[in-house]
């Protein structure tokens, strides 16, 4: 499976788990990215081995990409609020898919701030 396949089957695996949470997370994907306002998130595969997790789901490492608008300076960027411009990037690491579905639920839908975020493995950031 090339990158652009796992950006879309993961975004895919993403809509279907929201779903059997009662929300539906399709009118928020275009193509392989979740965006609502001004922010949006991206969620892929890498290591993918189809089919040999647990009810025969891909099993490899689960990586996001999130940038968008934010209104408060996360607390361990509070010595450079100066330069502050609205604006966060940050890209890590997930455990499951219930944790890449609780961030783009948190980021895209709640428009939550940067420390109010889920559990992550966070690698880079920035303002």
């Amino acid at each position: 499976m090339d990158a652009l396949d796992s950006f879309r089957a993961t975004a895919q695996e993403i809509v279907s788990f929201a779903l059997q949470r009662g929300i539906d997370l399709e009118p928020l994907r275009k193509g392989f990215t979740f965006q609502k306002d001004r922010r949006h998130v991206d969620c892929w595969r890498k290591d993918l081995l189809p089919g040999t997790g647990p009810a025969n789901e891909p099993l490899g490492t689960l990586h996001y990409n999130l940038q968008g608008a934010i209104a408060v300076v996360p607390d361990k960027l509070k010595k450079s609020a100066s330069i502050f411009r609205g604006r966060w990037h940050e890209t890590g690491t997930f455990e499951s898919i219930e944790q890449a579905f609780e961030l783009v639920k948190a980021w895209v839908i709640d428009q939550k701030e940067v420390d109010d975020l889920p559990c992550r493995s966070v690698r880079s950031y920035g303002i």
